[in-house]
């Protein structure tokens, strides 16, 4: 398995975003004063960034933030017990059908004996043979991934907003602050005045610096502000990547399961239950790692 497409520092780069955004507010009502305060000078003012989408697009990811952190840890328990159901049946019935004639088909079997069947967690009427079994099991696998499908929606949402609204502040404040004199960028602008500092870059814009080192902050902070970026794009995609490969295996278990029918032999479902088993080795493990996760999103 790939670990890194769920490496703790994915999510820890997700809040480094979240929270840029979260803290950003002030310093763009700052940077409007400063603006409108320039442009009163009589000098023409490219656009300042779109302060009023940034907002948004900060509420809107301290609440998808939230959707995370809660469905980690339960999307690893719903893979974990899926994972579990279905691997204890796969077993169970290569035990149960050891001292049966390999030609006898599966629907002599008694479905009612099988542990999954005789759970509290069994909701459904009582099977009516060992394929009504495989169809809940599949309905499990199901729901299993439809959460995986919903936590990916979530994940491609902010890694629009980082595309659509993020790229273009950076794109913002990098180019000139006017159309009339030298080209200094609106960032280097605005640190050389001493009124604005990015969140979380450790400037404190009332300290006596010099020109030369609020020009060379300004430059880095926006260097930095264009590896954030980056990181969390790189989050988003390896996030993505998980829940697509988790939502293709847990489909292969799904389509083994289904090649199984009432008059199949003990030789041929057993062969088809192997074929799951061999998904599930998978899923297994990338139950393991959004359980081991857990702790890394809250």
């Amino acid at each position: 398995m790939l670990d890194y497409l769920l490496a703790q520092k994915n999510f820890v780069t997700l809040k480094e975003y979240v929270d840029f955004l979260n803290e950003l507010p002030e310093t763009l009502a700052e940077i409007k004063r400063l603006s409108d305060d320039i442009a009163r000078s009589g000098h023409t003012m490219l656009p300042p960034p779109n302060a009023e989408a940034l907002i948004e697009t900060a509420m809107v990811n301290a609440t998808h933030w939230r959707t995370i952190t809660a469905d980690v840890p339960v999307l690893g328990s719903v893979t974990a017990q899926t994972f579990e159901e279905t691997y204890g049946f796969t077993q169970e019935f290569r035990q149960r059908t050891a001292g049966v004639s390999t030609t006898s088909p599966v629907s002599e079997l008694d479905a009612t004996q099988f542990s999954v069947v005789k759970s509290r967690d069994w909701y459904v009427p009582p099977p009516a043979d060992v394929i009504d079994v495989m169809r809940e099991l599949w309905s499990r696998l199901e729901r299993c991934k439809s959460g995986v499908s919903r936590f990916k929606e979530i994940v491609r949402s902010v890694g629009e907003t980082i595309h659509n609204i993020f790229v273009r502040f950076i794109e913002s404040i990098g180019l000139p602050l006017c159309q009339c004199h030298d080209p200094i960028s609106k960032i280097e602008a605005y640190y050389s005045q001493g009124r604005i500092g990015l969140p979380g870059m450790q400037f404190d814009p009332s300290r006596p610096y010099s020109q030369q080192e609020r020009l060379g902050m300004a430059r880095e902070h926006l260097a930095r502000l264009s590896e954030l970026y980056r990181r969390t794009t790189g989050a988003v995609n390896n996030l993505s990547d998980f829940c697509y490969r988790l939502t293709y295996i847990l489909g292969e278990a799904q389509r083994d399961l289904q090649t199984n029918h009432p008059g199949q032999t003990v030789a041929r479902a057993n062969s088809s239950l192997r074929l799951v088993d061999f998904s599930l080795a998978e899923v297994k493990a990338m139950s393991d790692q959004l359980l081991q996760t857990m702790n890394a999103v809250k």
